[in-house]
């Protein structure tokens, strides 16, 4: 084993069980008012990346994203929280399940 590993190497080795030179270190947060966007999303998550060099990047998108493709409408209002206003409920009916 080298002495200094490389993140990707790092989590590779780990994945295959064998010993690493350091335990992997990953931390993430969310970007409320940066996620509204995906560019600035993306700056926000690199410029975190590049001050702490974790060994694991997570991105963090805002609260709705997994709720697009099922047609849900939402817009920012400028929350610091990025608390997004829903529109347009999906879900209406009982019905509306099936679809």
């Amino acid at each position: 084993m080298k002495k200094h590993l490389s993140s990707r190497d790092r989590l590779s080795v780990l994945i295959n069980k064998e010993a690493v030179d350091q335990i992997p270190v990953a931390f993430w947060r969310h970007f409320p008012v940066d996620d509204q966007t995906p560019e600035k999303l993306a700056k926000a998550t690199i410029d975190y990346q590049n001050i702490f060099n974790f060994d694991l990047v997570k991105v963090s998108p805002s609260s709705s994203f997994c709720l697009k493709d099922w047609g849900i409408k939402d817009e920012w209002h400028g929350d610091v929280e990025g608390t997004r206003d829903y529109l347009q409920p999906v879900i209406n009916q009982p019905e509306d399940w099936e679809k």
